[in-house]
């Protein structure tokens, strides 16, 4: 059916009645007699709310609004004049005409649409849109159907397989690869910022202290792009007063995939924080390697550290020690809890470059320091340290480096990786005899001072 105008003897009084429609419809055409007959059928029911995610997410002035969109309808298809649907629903007239002719609708009458064109989705799962406006929260995004709860990698890999990217697909990079990179970063360092009745977002902050943090933040926004999300680039953060460095900035789109990827990708509830919170995702252990890899290297690039000198790669993961540890053995690596990092020590350490744990693409500053740290000569246990080497350590300490610096400038520039006992061992000995040398020249000029 099709709506016209019809004008009554009182001024402003416009009814209206349905008159059969062409044999031929198009697709709008359609999805607007679909939506009358449900309504026609079914009221002001919100049953069909069920079938998407949080239920649509309702404010109770949507509720009401949708209600009042329904009425109207049904009064309308049972002959009333707008007159008599504003005295008994007071809705404006422009609404009815807006309503009648589904030139606008409100919230839930588009997610009511919605539903008419996708049907019921499979059991376990239920429609979400990667994005709604702002304001009115009306949904605009791709639809897609997501698992209310992961059980198996297969529900994750369900919803992967029907996003389409923003722009060219990546050819490098396969999406497990990618959700998996920008799932480490949400755990890590990225805010996820959700203030009152909106969805989240993705605030990544990197220093700029080291430039290839840059390729951190760039990448992540491809990841987030290839996964149906905006992310771009937002104004740097100035340099505060008590700090060395400003930061870099990317920010994304607010997106109920987001708060999906919170809440049921790593189990967290509104209102909690990976910061002091445990996530719950034991689904990712099963999950194929390149996810996992890039889960892994998104959790490092934002939450890990090289310490060359005592030969170890940390991960700050509070509160998620077990998780880490567990997900380090998938690669065959045994992490323990050191205070609130979970670390790799020594062979283990150096065994982490070989997964990688860092982005061999991105070599960041962390990459680049476990790189040296693994491909550097190491002295045996019975071997001894080069004069050369102990000449250097007591220059580098005379010009005020620290035994970590110094293990790691003589890792770049001699090749050779010492060991930070045996660093501090020299370094010590430097400072004893020149407090030696001090000591002896202030007795020779006190004897002097005594002839």
């Amino acid at each position: 059916m099709i709506y016209r105008h019809i004008k009554s003897a009182q001024p402003n009084d416009v009814s209206l009645v349905a008159v059969k429609r062409p044999n031929k419809l198009n697709c709008m055409e359609a999805e607007k007699e679909a939506i009358i007959d449900y309504i026609v059928k079914h009221g002001e029911s919100l049953e069909f709310t069920k079938r998407f995610w949080n239920e649509c997410e309702p404010l109770a002035k949507d509720v009401e609004q949708y209600t009042k969109f329904a009425k109207t309808l049904e009064m309308i298809q049972n002959g009333a004049r707008s007159s008599e649907i504003v005295a008994k629903l007071g809705v404006k007239t422009h609404s009815i005409y807006q309503w009648g002719h589904l030139y606008q609708m409100p919230k839930l009458g588009h997610f009511l649409k919605a539903f008419l064109v996708h049907g019921t989705p499979t059991e376990g799962r239920v429609w979400l849109t990667l994005e709604q406006s702002h304001g009115h929260a009306i949904p605009i995004g791709q639809f897609i159907q997501i698992p209310t709860r992961i059980q198996t990698w297969h529900d994750v890999d369900g919803v992967l397989t029907q996003i389409t990217s923003l722009g060219t697909a990546s050819t490098e990079f396969t999406k497990p690869y990618m959700f998996g990179f920008l799932t480490g970063i949400i755990i890590g360092d990225a805010h996820k910022p959700k203030q009152g009745h909106a969805h989240r977002r993705i605030e990544l902050v990197m220093s700029q202290k080291y430039e290839t943090n840059l390729k951190i933040g760039e990448f992540t926004s491809l990841c987030a792009n290839q996964l149906g999300l905006r992310m771009y680039r937002a104004v740097d953060m100035p340099k505060p007063e008590n700090k060395p460095h400003g930061f870099y900035r990317w920010t994304s789109q607010s997106s109920p995939f987001i708060d999906w990827i919170f809440r049921v990708g790593i189990g967290l509830e509104d209102g909690q924080h990976t910061t002091y919170d445990t996530i719950h995702c034991d689904w990712v252990f099963d999950a194929p390697e390149d996810f996992r890899l890039g889960l892994i290297q998104g959790i490092a690039e934002s939450d890990g550290s090289v310490n060359i000198a005592g030969q170890e790669v940390e991960f700050w993961v509070l509160p998620d020690w077990d998780f880490m540890m567990r997900l380090l053995a998938t690669f065959g690596l045994r992490g323990f809890r050191n205070g609130e990092a979970v670390s790799l020590a020594k062979s283990q350490a150096i065994a982490s470059f070989k997964v990688p744990v860092f982005s061999a693409h991105l070599r960041t500053v962390r990459y680049q320091k476990l790189e040296l740290m693994s491909t550097t000569q190491k002295l045996a246990r019975e071997e001894r340290i080069p004069d050369e080497i102990r000449t250097e350590i007591r220059r580098l300490d005379g010009i005020g480096f620290s035994v970590p610096e110094i293990v790691e400038e003589i890792a770049r520039n001699q090749h050779l990786l010492v060991s930070f006992e045996a660093a501090q061992r020299w370094a010590m000995k430097n400072r004893s005899q020149e407090t030696d040398q001090q000591g002896t020249t202030q007795d020779e000029s006190n004897d002097r001072n005594n002839l």
